[in-house]
């Protein structure tokens, strides 16, 4: 355990003891919240050393430290009951840890009191990941996991209580293009929170939300261990996005693009966004020069090859996608510490993908699966957008939006893309709105801004 570590745990323990004098209780009150906090910790830490196996030396001489005594790794085992840990009960007690911290937070006790534990819990935690030098993906997807959970728990809370703003409306879906340009004017770089805020706050996704914090905390780990002089061995970064239209597939590419760079594993942290007409040719020999250019361009970012499929169903003679493919494996061959390939499309047809050429599946070997929105999510997804036009809808109109999104989702018909259909299907209750409002002579300003059953009843979608 370095200084730095040394130091956030003194401050989260000055952080718990804070709240303990003012009162704040967690594990309705049996537990001071001092004690809950380091006895979680040590609970974690035991689940992640011990999965299958005994504590290390390395593991059970950090546990020592971190409580203050000298204990044996088969000690440590007998005092927390390996048998009785789970992933559940190792984690619940931190989404608790994080209800005393928001009530503070709220209360104005204690500011950024919830990102200041979740940010000191994930660098406590990584730091023991990190101590034996062993890379082991599973930690990292454990930790991802209970961060996820107590940043949702915390912005839940603290949006419940009035003190925090409710968050942002969700990305315009982006469109593939060959190759993307330059802004004329650069805008400042986000920072690593900043990204994990912005996917935090994107409805629904869940899942995939928890597969990102565990990348990213395993390009944490590694790293650490790479400053100790652990060698590391190679870790695919390339990734393989399954789902529908409009599930966020390239929202999220566009953030772990970010979130790369930012962790130092890409250089520039650019997304460059592609489908089949973006990098194959219709004449020999001019295939791989396209598709070189577009690689070159994306040097130091992400690559994100949409409908992939694409460029291995077509069997015709002249057909060059397989080309593309094979140009795409080498760049990613001779680029492989600056490089990252993302590929997306539906399920079945990415498993046809990776199927087609063997180089394809020992390169993508990790899976993100983008579930559709349910109907309140879209819901959800509409009102944040009136939401950012501060538009208010009336509670009767909110029902039939409702109606319309369960009626949608359970036929599924040809044209459904998600949240697309949630813009779409906002941009034609602004049309209804306005043909009702255009007759109006002085329409006040509460029926500018009020979205009402006359203009949600009757809009289609195709």
């Amino acid at each position: 355990m370095d200084i730095r570590v040394k130091q956030t745990c003194r401050s989260l323990s000055e952080s718990c003891e804070l709240l303990d004098k003012r009162g704040y209780r967690v594990n309705q009150g049996k537990n001071s919240i001092a004690a809950f906090a380091k006895l979680s910790l040590l609970r974690l830490f035991v689940f992640l050393g011990s999965r299958g196996r005994k504590l290390s030396g390395a593991e059970a001489l950090y546990i020592s430290e971190f409580m203050g005594t000298s204990y044996e790794s088969s000690e440590i085992s007998r005092i927390v009951r390996v048998d009785k840990l789970g992933q559940d009960n190792v984690i619940d007690p931190f989404v608790m840890l994080c209800a005393p911290f928001a009530e503070a937070e709220s209360d104005g006790v204690l500011a950024g009191g919830t990102e200041k534990l979740i940010g000191a819990v994930n660098e406590i935690v990584l730091d023991f990941i990190a101590c034996d030098g062993k890379t082991d993906s599973e930690e990292s997807a454990v930790l991802g996991k209970l961060i996820f959970r107590m940043k949702n728990f915390a912005s839940s809370w603290l949006t419940a209580s009035g003190a925090r703003p409710p968050r942002r409306p969700p990305a315009e879906p982006a469109h593939a293009e060959a190759v993307s340009q330059p802004s004329s004017s650069k805008e400042p770089e986000k920072t690593l929170d900043e990204l994990m805020d912005e996917l935090n706050e994107l409805v629904g996704l869940e899942t995939v939300k928890s597969e990102v914090y565990s990348l990213s905390n395993l390009i944490r780990v590694r790293k650490l261990r790479e400053e100790r002089g652990f060698k590391q061995p190679n870790v695919s970064l390339h990734l393989v996005f399954t789902g529908g239209p409009g599930t966020g597939k390239t929202t999220v590419a566009r953030l772990i693009a970010g979130i790369y760079h930012c962790l130092g594993a890409l250089s520039k942290g650019q997304l460059v966004e592609v489908d089949r007409s973006g990098l194959v040719s219709g004449y020999v020999g001019q295939t791989a020069i396209k598709t070189r250019q577009v690689c070159e361009s994306a040097l130091g970012g992400v690559l994100f090859i949409d409908e992939a499929y694409s460029l291995t169903t077509h069997t015709g003679q002249n057909d060059f996608g397989m080309e593309a493919v094979d140009t795409v494996l080498k760049f990613m061959e001779d680029n492989r510490d600056d490089f990252v390939v993302i590929v997306a499309g539906y399920t079945d047809l990415m498993e046809q993908f990776l199927t087609s050429n063997p180089g394809l599946r020992s390169r993508f070997n990790k899976f993100i699966d983008f579930p559709d929105y349910t109907a309140d999510e879209l819901v959800d997804i509409f009102l944040l957008r009136c939401k950012s036009y501060k538009l208010e809808v009336e509670d009767e109109a909110i029902e039939c939006v409702r109606t319309f999104f369960e009626e949608r989702c359970t036929t599924r018909p040809e044209g459904f893309a998600n949240a697309r259909d949630a813009r779409n299907y906002f941009e034609r209750v602004l049309t209804q709105q306005a043909d009702r409002l255009a007759p109006m002579e002085s329409p006040t300003d509460e029926e500018l801004m009020t979205i009402t059953v006359a203009d949600v009843i009757g809009v289609i979608l195709f």
